[in-house]
Protein backbone atom coordinates (compact mmCIF):
# COMPACT_ATOMS: atom_id res chain seq x y z
CA UNK A 1 0.00 0.00 0.00
CA UNK A 2 2.08 3.31 -1.39
CA UNK A 3 1.09 6.61 1.32
CA UNK A 4 0.54 9.39 -0.05
CA UNK A 5 0.87 12.75 2.02
CA UNK A 6 -1.18 15.39 0.06
CA UNK A 7 -0.37 19.29 -0.19
CA UNK A 8 -3.18 19.85 2.47
CA UNK A 9 -0.86 17.47 5.17
CA UNK A 10 1.91 20.34 3.84
CA UNK A 11 0.16 23.21 4.59
CA UNK A 12 -0.94 21.73 8.09
CA UNK A 13 2.82 21.12 8.80
CA UNK A 14 3.75 24.66 7.73
CA UNK A 15 1.05 26.53 9.65
CA UNK A 16 1.41 24.04 12.68
CA UNK A 17 -2.09 24.95 13.88
CA UNK A 18 -5.05 25.26 11.66
CA UNK A 19 -7.86 27.78 12.20
CA UNK A 20 -11.29 27.63 11.70
CA UNK A 21 -13.80 30.09 11.91
CA UNK A 22 -18.25 29.84 11.03
CA UNK A 23 -19.47 33.08 9.95
CA UNK A 24 -22.89 33.19 11.32
CA UNK A 25 -25.33 34.55 8.57
CA UNK A 26 -29.08 34.03 8.09
CA UNK A 27 -29.77 30.63 6.10
CA UNK A 28 -31.67 30.97 2.86
CA UNK A 29 -34.17 28.69 4.14
CA UNK A 30 -35.07 30.76 6.70
CA UNK A 31 -34.85 34.13 4.87
CA UNK A 32 -37.43 32.60 2.36
CA UNK A 33 -39.86 31.71 5.08
CA UNK A 34 -39.87 34.90 6.77
CA UNK A 35 -41.04 36.30 3.45
CA UNK A 36 -43.58 33.78 2.92
CA UNK A 37 -42.38 32.49 -0.16
CA UNK A 38 -41.02 29.11 -1.41
CA UNK A 39 -37.61 28.55 -2.93
CA UNK A 40 -39.20 28.01 -6.62
CA UNK A 41 -41.20 31.00 -6.51
CA UNK A 42 -37.89 33.21 -5.23
CA UNK A 43 -36.29 31.75 -8.33
CA UNK A 44 -38.77 32.70 -10.35
CA UNK A 45 -39.05 36.25 -8.14
CA UNK A 46 -35.65 36.57 -9.33
CA UNK A 47 -35.62 35.78 -13.33
CA UNK A 48 -38.60 38.11 -13.94
CA UNK A 49 -36.66 40.96 -11.60
CA UNK A 50 -33.53 40.23 -14.05
CA UNK A 51 -34.93 40.38 -17.37
CA UNK A 52 -37.05 43.47 -16.10
CA UNK A 53 -33.83 45.11 -14.86
CA UNK A 54 -32.34 44.14 -18.43
CA UNK A 55 -35.27 45.80 -20.53
CA UNK A 56 -34.49 49.45 -18.84
CA UNK A 57 -30.88 48.76 -19.88
CA UNK A 58 -29.63 48.21 -16.14
CA UNK A 59 -26.94 46.46 -16.02
CA UNK A 60 -26.12 43.87 -12.90
CA UNK A 61 -23.04 44.99 -10.94
CA UNK A 62 -19.72 44.76 -11.88
CA UNK A 63 -17.07 42.54 -9.13
CA UNK A 64 -13.93 43.42 -8.90
CA UNK A 65 -11.34 42.38 -11.81
CA UNK A 66 -8.48 40.67 -10.24
CA UNK A 67 -5.43 42.41 -11.35
CA UNK A 68 -2.68 40.58 -13.38
CA UNK A 69 0.16 38.98 -11.95
CA UNK A 70 3.42 40.84 -13.27
CA UNK A 71 6.19 37.80 -15.21
CA UNK A 72 8.46 38.28 -11.65
CA UNK A 73 5.30 37.55 -8.87
CA UNK A 74 4.31 34.11 -11.31
CA UNK A 75 8.20 33.21 -11.73
CA UNK A 76 8.08 32.99 -7.35
CA UNK A 77 4.64 31.39 -7.38
CA UNK A 78 6.09 28.82 -9.77
CA UNK A 79 9.55 28.68 -7.75
CA UNK A 80 7.13 27.95 -4.46
CA UNK A 81 5.35 25.29 -6.17
CA UNK A 82 8.45 23.58 -7.00
CA UNK A 83 9.67 23.88 -3.16
CA UNK A 84 6.55 22.41 -1.74
CA UNK A 85 6.04 20.06 -4.35
CA UNK A 86 9.77 18.76 -3.62
CA UNK A 87 9.45 18.56 0.08
CA UNK A 88 6.03 16.35 -0.19
CA UNK A 89 7.82 14.13 -2.52
CA UNK A 90 10.13 13.48 -0.11
CA UNK A 91 8.11 12.91 2.67
CA UNK A 92 6.11 10.25 0.80
CA UNK A 93 9.16 8.61 -0.10
CA UNK A 94 10.65 8.22 3.62
CA UNK A 95 6.95 7.49 4.83
CA UNK A 96 6.66 4.85 2.09
CA UNK A 97 9.72 3.20 3.62
CA UNK A 98 8.46 2.61 6.50
CA UNK A 99 6.65 -0.30 4.66
CA UNK A 100 2.58 -0.98 4.47
CA UNK A 101 2.40 -2.57 8.15
CA UNK A 102 3.80 1.32 9.62
CA UNK A 103 0.95 2.21 12.11
CA UNK A 104 -0.54 6.12 12.04
CA UNK A 105 2.61 6.65 14.93
CA UNK A 106 5.55 5.56 12.87
CA UNK A 107 4.06 7.47 10.41
CA UNK A 108 3.58 10.97 12.74
CA UNK A 109 7.04 10.06 14.34
CA UNK A 110 8.16 10.21 10.89
CA UNK A 111 7.15 13.14 9.14
CA UNK A 112 7.94 15.02 12.65
CA UNK A 113 11.38 13.52 12.33
CA UNK A 114 11.11 14.88 8.56
CA UNK A 115 10.13 18.63 9.65
CA UNK A 116 12.81 18.49 12.46
CA UNK A 117 15.81 18.18 10.42
CA UNK A 118 14.40 20.49 7.21
CA UNK A 119 13.46 23.36 9.44
CA UNK A 120 15.24 25.61 7.42
CA UNK A 121 13.26 24.70 3.79
CA UNK A 122 10.01 24.88 5.81
CA UNK A 123 10.88 28.40 6.91
CA UNK A 124 12.08 29.12 3.27
CA UNK A 125 8.74 28.29 2.18
CA UNK A 126 7.06 30.16 4.75
CA UNK A 127 8.77 33.55 3.99
CA UNK A 128 8.06 33.20 0.30
CA UNK A 129 4.53 32.96 1.24
CA UNK A 130 4.34 35.58 2.83
CA UNK A 131 6.21 37.84 0.40
CA UNK A 132 3.99 36.50 -2.36
CA UNK A 133 0.98 37.30 -0.62
CA UNK A 134 2.36 41.22 0.34
CA UNK A 135 2.85 41.53 -3.17
CA UNK A 136 -0.76 40.58 -4.30
CA UNK A 137 -2.32 42.33 -1.53
CA UNK A 138 -0.43 45.52 -2.76
CA UNK A 139 -1.69 44.73 -6.42
CA UNK A 140 -5.24 44.48 -5.46
CA UNK A 141 -7.54 47.58 -6.89
CA UNK A 142 -8.67 50.15 -4.23
CA UNK A 143 -11.75 49.22 -3.03
CA UNK A 144 -14.93 51.60 -3.47
CA UNK A 145 -16.00 53.60 -0.60
CA UNK A 146 -19.45 52.40 -0.09
CA UNK A 147 -22.23 55.07 0.90
CA UNK A 148 -22.16 56.17 4.53
CA UNK A 149 -25.97 55.72 6.38
CA UNK A 150 -27.29 59.12 7.53
CA UNK A 151 -28.74 58.96 11.30
CA UNK A 152 -32.39 58.22 9.75
CA UNK A 153 -31.43 55.71 8.00
CA UNK A 154 -29.05 54.25 9.69
CA UNK A 155 -32.45 54.30 12.35
CA UNK A 156 -34.37 52.35 9.61
CA UNK A 157 -31.80 49.70 8.66
CA UNK A 158 -31.43 48.91 13.02
CA UNK A 159 -35.34 48.70 12.89
CA UNK A 160 -35.69 46.65 10.30
CA UNK A 161 -33.02 44.04 10.98
CA UNK A 162 -35.23 43.69 14.67
CA UNK A 163 -38.22 42.83 12.90
CA UNK A 164 -36.77 40.28 10.90
CA UNK A 165 -34.57 38.89 14.18
CA UNK A 166 -37.76 38.65 16.04
CA UNK A 167 -39.89 36.85 12.77
CA UNK A 168 -36.29 34.90 13.15
CA UNK A 169 -37.34 33.55 16.00
CA UNK A 170 -40.89 33.02 15.51
CA UNK A 171 -39.92 30.68 12.95
CA UNK A 172 -37.64 28.94 15.39
CA UNK A 173 -40.33 28.29 17.78
CA UNK A 174 -42.94 27.38 14.73
CA UNK A 175 -40.12 24.74 13.73
CA UNK A 176 -39.60 23.17 17.37
CA UNK A 177 -43.31 22.83 17.76
CA UNK A 178 -43.64 20.92 14.22
CA UNK A 179 -41.17 18.07 15.59
CA UNK A 180 -43.44 17.14 18.16
CA UNK A 181 -46.78 17.86 16.23
CA UNK A 182 -49.06 15.14 14.30
CA UNK A 183 -49.24 15.85 10.11
CA UNK A 184 -53.34 17.29 11.32
CA UNK A 185 -51.84 19.38 13.70
CA UNK A 186 -48.53 20.70 11.14
CA UNK A 187 -50.80 21.55 8.34
CA UNK A 188 -53.29 23.64 11.17
CA UNK A 189 -50.16 25.35 12.35
CA UNK A 190 -48.36 26.32 9.20
CA UNK A 191 -51.81 27.68 8.32
CA UNK A 192 -52.04 29.42 11.29
CA UNK A 193 -49.13 30.61 11.04
CA UNK A 194 -48.84 32.24 7.96
CA UNK A 195 -52.54 34.03 8.76
CA UNK A 196 -51.11 35.82 11.40
CA UNK A 197 -48.26 36.80 10.40
CA UNK A 198 -48.45 37.90 6.79
CA UNK A 199 -48.96 41.24 7.80
CA UNK A 200 -45.80 41.36 9.19
CA UNK A 201 -44.11 39.61 6.48
CA UNK A 202 -45.63 42.53 3.79
CA UNK A 203 -44.56 45.00 6.27
CA UNK A 204 -40.41 44.10 6.42
CA UNK A 205 -40.77 43.35 2.78
CA UNK A 206 -42.47 47.17 2.06
CA UNK A 207 -39.90 48.53 4.60
CA UNK A 208 -36.83 46.99 3.14
CA UNK A 209 -38.11 48.24 -0.33
CA UNK A 210 -38.45 51.76 0.80
CA UNK A 211 -34.91 51.64 2.45
CA UNK A 212 -33.26 50.14 -0.74
CA UNK A 213 -34.82 53.29 -2.76
CA UNK A 214 -33.52 55.76 -0.31
CA UNK A 215 -30.39 54.24 -0.30
CA UNK A 216 -29.94 54.52 -4.18
CA UNK A 217 -31.35 57.65 -3.52
CA UNK A 218 -27.89 58.55 -2.12
CA UNK A 219 -25.67 56.81 -4.62
CA UNK A 220 -25.87 53.88 -7.18
CA UNK A 221 -22.94 52.85 -9.37
CA UNK A 222 -21.50 49.72 -10.88
CA UNK A 223 -19.21 48.75 -7.78
CA UNK A 224 -22.09 49.54 -4.80
CA UNK A 225 -25.20 47.47 -4.01
CA UNK A 226 -28.27 48.27 -1.97
CA UNK A 227 -29.17 44.37 -2.48
CA UNK A 228 -27.29 43.37 1.18
CA UNK A 229 -30.48 44.35 3.03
Amino acid sequence: MKITITTITLSVLLSGVAFSQEIERPRLAERLEERGISKKEAVVKLGLMRRGLERKGVNRPKRFQKSEISDELQAQKDELKDLQQALQSEINEKVNELGKDATREDIKATIESFKENNQDRFQEIKEAQASIREKLEASLPEKPVRPQLNDELKAKVDALQSKRKEMREVNKELRENLKEASKEDRKEMITAYKEENKAKHQEIKTQAQEIKEEIRSLVETEVTRSSDL
